[in-house]
């Protein structure tokens, strides 16, 4: 186990091996919360694909979302868990094939959250407060927040002045702990944190939810073997929460099951992405 945890807990993507082996599948996440936490989760994750997939696994989670993107460019990743925005860049720069995502991540959300005795009701309600959002490069944290927060007019100093905290973990304890008045993260991490007390739920309060849009995907690079990316896909699409062992895969992932993916649903996406001058 010791020399397995030293293996996954390397967060820098730059000593990934150049090119897969025959019997070792390079897997990567984006880091959507603490990196070195979501490896220990992923443990159950990364023995069952070992597993389905008959090769060992090396995970890797950097410590921003760019990092991974930057690794399927240059073939140094064969999977990889990614965000509906960095799915678009990777498509665009690396060609990587969509596998499967999570059901609820054809119609996944962001929470704006504030502190319960907050003025703030509205996004209206923001101006002269400030603002939290997470990675630049996230979707539910960054991308999408934004993008509707100037479909609805929001005072342009709030998005100007805004801080990245890099994460949803940490942009909700930046709310909770009243560094920023407020800011807007990834439904399903909101749910997770508060849920399992690694965020007291008294010290937050939801005040909008935004419209639906499409978010993670796990994918393949281009030039993976069609039987591994295949073995990966189905290994996903199997995942049972009426198996004890699966269901917590499940819940590591925040997931209730899996479904194919397809690159023509992230074209809305793609769209927010190049209006806001993010995709290049």
């Amino acid at each position: 186990m010791a020399h397995r945890l030293a293996a996954l807990l390397v967060l820098s993507l730059a000593a990934c091996k150049p090119q897969a082996t025959a019997t070792t599948l390079r897997v990567s996440m984006i880091p959507t919360t603490d990196p070195s936490k979501a490896i220990r989760e992923m443990e159950p994750l990364i023995d069952y694909l070992s597993n389905k997939a008959g090769a060992k696994v090396e995970m890797t989670i950097p410590t921003n979302y760019a990092a991974v993107v930057e690794a399927l460019v240059n073939d140094q990743l064969d999977v990889a868990f990614l965000g509906g925005f960095t799915y678009v860049q990777a498509s665009k720069r690396a060609g990587v094939k969509p596998l499967v995502q999570r059901d609820r991540d054809r119609e996944f959300h962001s929470k704006f959250v504030t502190q319960p005795g907050s003025p703030i009701q509205s996004l209206a309600d923001l101006k002269g407060h400030s603002f939290a959002f997470g990675d630049v490069n996230s979707t539910s944290g960054h991308l999408m927040p934004e993008y509707f927060m100037r479909q609805a007019n929001v005072d342009p100093s709030v998005i100007a002045k805004a801080i990245y905290t890099g994460g949803h973990d940490a942009t909700l304890l930046a709310v909770a702990n009243g560094k920023v008045d407020a800011g807007a993260l990834d439904e399903a991490v909101f749910q997770r944190l508060t849920t399992t007390a690694k965020v007291d739920p008294a010290t937050v309060r939801v005040f909008w939810t935004t419209p639906a849009f499409l978010d993670y995907v796990w994918v393949a690079r281009k030039g993976l073997d069609a039987k591994i990316s295949g073995a990966v896909a189905n290994a996903f699409l199997a995942l049972d929460d009426s198996d004890p062992k699966q269901k917590r895969i499940l819940e590591a992932l925040s997931a209730k099951k899996y479904v194919p993916a397809e690159d023509a649903s992230y074209d809305k996406l793609r769209q927010a992405a190049e209006q806001a001058g993010l995709l290049w």
